[in-house]
């Protein structure tokens, strides 16, 4: 039996790798769109004064460093970042299975992603790849829920 706690786990885990592979998919065939996105700054403007077109691409960086403008690296970031999500996603459905190889599995995906961003991008890539480090927090809570596993 499945506890609530590993549950929840799962589901948002299940969510936010979604959420990583229809981006890395959008980023990877919309490359050109992606590096062309405009630094935004983090300010709020008036918008009845300021009528600006919506855009659908959206500076996602941290700090000051907006995403790269080199396609290419655009395109290894998406890489990264669905060999990331693909991996994490199978060892959370395994772990949802009470599966404790899935437990592994997620670490490897973890591991994969920080790996893949720093060779293929180098370390200013990490900027943008906040979700490998969120994922230790949520690879602290399984590992508290491995007992469940078989």
């Amino acid at each position: 039996m499945r506890s609530q706690f590993l549950t929840l786990l799962c589901i948002l885990t299940f969510l936010s790798c979604a959420w990583g592979l229809a981006d890395s998919v959008v980023s990877y065939f919309q490359t050109s769109a992606v590096s062309e996105t405009p630094y935004v700054a983090g300010q709020r403007k008036n918008t009845d004064t300021d009528k600006e077109p919506k855009k659908y691409f959206e500076d996602r960086s941290s700090g000051d460093v907006p995403l790269p403008p080199d396609q290419m690296q655009v395109r290894s970031l998406a890489i990264a970042q669905f060999t990331y999500s693909l991996l994490t996603l199978i060892g959370a459905v395994l772990m949802f299975r009470l599966r404790r190889i899935g437990f592994w599995v997620y670490l490897a995906g973890i591991v994969a992603g920080f790996v893949l961003t720093v060779s293929l991008a180098g370390f200013g890539a990490l900027n943008t790849s906040f979700g490998v480090f969120f994922s230790l927090i949520f690879a602290g809570l399984y590992w508290v829920n491995i007992k469940e596993m078989s």
